[in-house]
């Protein structure tokens, strides 16, 4: 392992010992921010308010792992420990062990273009229906492209798929199953009161809870998050 300090950090980058910059830019023109930095012979772990990125050195692939169900803290620093990084937040400590997948209360979002692309089969259904939806005008209540709520839309683009949930966002965050480890595509993201379908590379689609319409956002900085399979 090479040392922390060795990796210089600005708002936007990190700068590793080689000269090889790696941007820390995870939203478009969205600055990285500051935080700890650990970097091994495999892989460049940093840290950005309450999530964690990972960089592969050999592939240049992107991870990030976000805190979930109950997770909670600002980052405070990043160690290496054996086969895990230990996480050290200023409310808990937690392991990450990305190659048996057992994250410690965070779940892993895949991230790059490529990841956008949704599985074979009724994912792709689903995906072509999001883009038919999209501009669909919020109506509490609805489930149709007259207007729909979160709910109604969640339910409507997962019948595409051939599988039922039920009517409200309360009663889907307690039904299918619970999202432990990586969220995939198809995945239904619950947050207090609202619900949305992840779509890939850190977006989602949904029917905004003030009204407006059908769109696709990220799903960075939301708070008391979960995640339910039906797929």
């Amino acid at each position: 392992m090479k040392r922390q300090q060795e990796v210089q950090r600005t708002s936007r980058e990190l700068l590793l010992p080689e000269g090889r910059r790696v941007s820390t830019i995870y939203k478009s023109d969205f600055p990285g921010g500051q935080g700890p930095v650990l970097l091994t012979s495999r892989s460049v772990w940093w840290g950005t308010r309450d999530m964690v990125f990972r960089t592969d050195l050999a592939t240049g692939k992107r991870e990030v792992y976000l805190p979930w169900a109950g997770g909670k803290g600002a980052i405070v620093a990043l160690e290496l420990d054996g086969d895990s990084v230990r996480v050290r937040t200023d409310a808990r400590e937690a392991k990450i062990r990305p190659d048996s997948g057992a994250f410690d209360g965070y779940v892993r979002l895949r991230l790059g273009e490529d990841q956008l692309v949704p599985p074979p089969g009724a994912c792709q259904k689903i995906a072509k229906t999001v883009e038919e939806w999209l501009g669909v005008p919020y109506l509490y209540g609805g489930n149709t492209k007259a207007g729909c709520d979160c709910s109604g839309f969640v339910g409507a683009m997962l019948r595409v798929a051939g599988k039922g949930v039920p009517r409200t966002s309360s009663a889907i965050a307690q039904s299918g199953k619970p999202v432990l480890g990586e969220l995939r595509f198809g995945d239904v993201v619950c947050t207090p009161g609202h619900v949305a379908l992840y779509l890939g590379n850190g977006w989602q689609a949904e029917a905004p809870q003030t009204g407006d319409v059908v769109k696709k956002t990220t799903v960075w900085h939301r708070t008391g998050a979960t995640a339910r399979r039906f797929l």
